[in-house]
This record gives structure tokens, sequence and C-alpha cells, in this order.
């Protein structure tokens, strides 16, 4: 049987770590999250939608270090976690702050071919930028353009020869 001090190591170091129930990939681990004795408490997890949830040390069931896995019930509880907030009360402190809503987590299905995901960063709005061409298409529309250029050139000069005279020789 494992000691308390055992059971709360074993979340120690878990940052990256996937978090995995038998359904599937729930997210992976952001952060570990220390209790006042110093001790690993929770993890924070960042599932596959982007939401940040707490999943307790007691909701957890095994850890596998070689695979990088946090391993939980098929229905874990995941409490929502509100923005992150600053304060400058006692120095500049960050902190999260956990609600007593439960996420509902749609696993990401596992098949034969599984490769564990680990979700990027959203990635800020690219902004829009030129599209850089190849010289041989500029090099092309130019020539295209001078040709049509002489093409109405000429036909305009017949044209106007024919109008004018009545023939355009």
């Amino acid at each position: 049987m494992s000691t308390l001090a055992e059971a709360h190591e074993r979340l120690r170091e878990t940052d990256g770590f996937v978090v995995e129930s038998p359904a599937g990939d729930i997210g992976w681990v952001e952060e570990v999250w220390l209790g006042e004795e110093g001790w690993p408490r929770a993890l924070a997890v960042r599932t596959g939608d982007g939401r940040h949830g707490l999943l307790r040390d007691e909701d957890v069931v095994a850890v596998d270090r070689e695979k990088r896995w946090v391993v939980v019930p098929e229905e874990p509880t995941l409490l929502a976690l509100e923005a992150p907030r600053l304060s400058a009360s006692d120095g500049l402190v960050a902190s999260w702050r956990a609600t007593d809503e439960r996420l509902a987590v749609t696993p990401r299905p596992r098949h034969l071919w599984h490769v564990p995901y680990r979700p990027a960063e959203p990635a800020p709005p690219a902004r829009a930028k030129g599209v850089e061409r190849p010289l041989w298409q500029g090099v092309a529309a130019l020539l295209v353009t001078i040709a049509v250029l002489v093409a109405l050139t000429i036909t305009l000069a017949y044209v106007i020869a024919r109008l004018v005279t009545g023939t355009a020789y």
C-alpha cells in the first residue's frame, strides 16, 4: 500500500504529460499545483478544445512516466478554472481559481495507430501580407501585358484607318 507522500510524489514533474482515459485523450498537463505543505496536490489540465481544468490528485489512477501519460478514470472530475488573475497586494502575484463547475470533456478517440497529441497553443491571428510570387511569373505577366497592348494598338490603328478612309490599307 502506498503512503500519502508517495501518492503526492507521483504527480511531481508531470508537466506536458498527456491526460489519458480509457475513452481517449482528455488533454495535457499544463502545470502541477502544490498544496500548502509543498506536495503536488492537483494538475492544471488544458483540454483538447482549449479550456482549462483542475484535476485533483485523488482523481489520478496512475502516472506512466515512460509514455508520459497521466491516467484518469473514464469520466474524470475536472473543475473549471477561471481566467488567471494578477494581484499586486503582496508583490506581483498571479493566481488561478477553481470553480465548483465541472467541465464536460469529450475525449479524443483512440485508434490502433493512435499517437498521443498535445494541442499547440492557439496561434495569434496571422497578419495579412502580400504573397511574393516567383520571378518567372512576374516576367510572364509582363510579356503577356506587352503582347496585349501591342495587339490592341495594331487593331486600333486598322479600325481607325478603316473608319476614316473606308479601307484599312
